[in-house]
């Protein structure tokens, strides 16, 4: 007997002789902690008495970024890692048939192999572009757009911020962009790409904002530099100071979510809609359960093509789902 709930705290998984809390937002009370990626809204320290399953890439990008994680375990009982495509050691949760995506992306993207998925009798996907609409252009589509913005205001001699996540995003357009110089990188993205560089990953150096700064080389125009796609008030001075044109990479600019900047493109870490219904395809469960995004669009589209499936939605914990 499997049991699956999503309560206020993240989503639970019983199994007939452990209980799994999948990338809890506060303390659960499991005997094991899935954490499936180093992005902050999935990094909550369990209480003493769970045991930590995550990829050492993870684990490692979570500690430089402070978080206490001593013990932890990649191999664990049955408990398989695959692959998520997310993020660098990102990983979906394969176990007793039930797969747990988290957050995914079968896409190839510079440095970045997209996930494989095995098929499952129970599957939990993601569904943050699950909606109709919500179909991204290639990664190659992507960059030819970006480098045509950018060598238009470079013969201008405009310097130019691409922005993306500081973890996942902007070490993608690290690589992406590593052509254009010079390249600066703002001081936590900095950080983090030197976490890649130790884990494996052939990151192009490129100078810190502070140095640049310090140093007086962005009066030297043009430049490139990646940034924090919310770091407002650093892009208004970069505006005010160096007449900067900003470039957001991200899928929500289908929907005109980020209007703030100047050039918005629909680079994404996770799945489109097709990408989304490609997983269910080749996955072929028995029984689907949507979460985050557009969970109960995504899911009605799935029972229309004749799958069975749900959102999850948050409940008390004495209300679980019987699969």
């Amino acid at each position: 007997m499997h049991k699956i709930t999503q309560v206020k705290s993240g989503i639970v998984l019983e199994l007939d002789n452990m209980r799994i809390a999948l990338d809890p937002n506060s303390s659960i009370d499991a005997e094991l902690t899935f954490i499936s990626h180093a992005h902050s809204d999935h990094m909550h320290m369990p209480n003493k008495k769970s045991s930590i399953i995550a990829s050492r890439e993870t684990v490692t990008i979570a500690r430089r970024r402070g978080y206490d994680i001593t013990d932890y375990y990649e191999v664990f009982n049955g408990l398989q890692l695959i692959n998520s495509g997310h993020v660098l050691g990102s990983k979906a949760l394969f176990v007793d048939g039930i797969l747990y995506t988290s957050d995914i992306c079968i896409r190839d993207r510079a440095f970045l192999q997209g996930a494989r998925l095995p098929k499952c009798d129970i599957l939990i996907i993601e569904s943050t572009y699950g909606k109709e609409g919500f179909v991204f252009p290639s990664i190659e589509k992507v960059c030819e757009q970006a480098n045509n913005i950018i060598s238009k205001l470079y013969s201008n001699g405009v310097p130019v911020i691409l922005l993306g996540y500081s973890l996942g995003k902007a070490q993608i357009l690290t690589s992406l962009f590593k052509h254009w110089k010079p390249l600066y990188v703002y001081d936590s993205i900095h950080a983090i790409n030197q976490v890649y560089k130790e884990l494996g990953v052939d990151l192009v150096d490129a100078l810190p904002y502070s140095f640049a700064e310090e140093e007086g080389l962005l009066k030297k125009r043009p430049w490139l530099m990646i940034a924090p796609i919310h770091g407002y008030k650093f892009i208004a001075e970069m505006k005010s100071r160096y007449s900067a044109v900003t470039i957001a990479f991200t899928g929500w600019s289908l929907s005109n979510r980020y209007s703030y900047y100047d050039y918005t493109l629909p680079l994404s870490d996770h799945c489109d809609f097709n990408e989304l219904l490609k997983i269910v395809r080749e996955c072929n469960p028995r029984k689907i359960y949507t979460f985050h995004g557009y969970s109960s669009e995504l899911s009605s589209h799935l029972n229309r093509l004749g799958y069975t499936s749900e959102p999850l939605v948050k409940r008390s914990k004495n209300l679980l789902e019987f699969i």
